[in-house]
């Protein structure tokens, strides 16, 4: 190889290299930065997630609120606010499905809603209590809770978050598990309930009938 070519081959050596090692640097440098702030949406997210979680709770253990000035519980109540605009960055860094499960609170909230908007005149048959209505919201909130509560534990799970925010203290995630124990536990006895009446009725209309042939 002519003198001139190594020579030419040494220049371009000389240029290439600095060029790949900054951009190399450049690489690993926004790889940490990336890093650094997915972290830091995702905190902010778990903890955005947090307070929708604990205002679902407060509806899913709720009888109404007693209005002094009306004399009677009121059925208006403070809707659970999803605030995503508040997270500072992008939501790339999560998964579609978890993309998709994070957007879709919004839309299963407003299930939830026109749900008890449109329920039958059967759920407020005993003003001013409507313990039939206060039950079916409980029951709402509590499933609705839960999805965002299991989801959040996936966001935790995934980015290796150790949630602390609810040690030592009251857990309104564990409080919604007890609480659709419970609304699961009625449903059965009123389940048995039910099907006890059925067989006294027909128990009782087989005596009946059985003390009419008799006759």
């Amino acid at each position: 190889m002519e003198k001139e070519t190594w020579t030419l081959l040494g220049a371009a050596a000389a240029i290439a290299v600095p060029l790949i090692f900054n951009a190399v640097k450049e690489l690993v440098w926004e790889t940490k930065k990336g890093k650094k702030e997915e972290r830091y949406i995702i905190v902010q997210l778990v903890f955005i997630l947090d307070k929708y979680i604990s205002e679902c709770e407060f509806l899913a253990s709720n009888d109404g609120i007693y209005s002094q000035e009306l004399e009677y519980v009121s059925m208006k109540y403070n809707k659970p606010e999803l605030k995503l605009s508040a997270v500072k960055g992008e939501f790339k860094y999560l998964n579609t499905n978890m993309l998709y499960r994070l957007h879709s609170i919004e839309s299963k909230h407003i299930q939830v809603i026109n749900t008890l908007d449109n329920l039958d005149d059967e759920y407020f048959e005993d003003p001013p209590d409507f313990s039939a209505y206060f039950a079916k919201r409980r029951e709402l909130y509590a499933k609705h809770g839960l999805y965002v509560v299991e989801l959040s534990e996936d966001i935790c799970r995934t980015f290796n978050i150790r949630h602390t925010s609810w040690e030592e203290g009251f857990n309104p995630a564990e409080a919604i598990r007890k609480r659709l124990i419970e609304i699961r536990a009625s449903e059965s006895a009123a389940a048995i309930r039910r099907k006890e009446r059925y067989a006294s009725r027909v128990a009782a209309r087989a005596r009946k009938s059985a003390a009419e042939d008799q006759a």
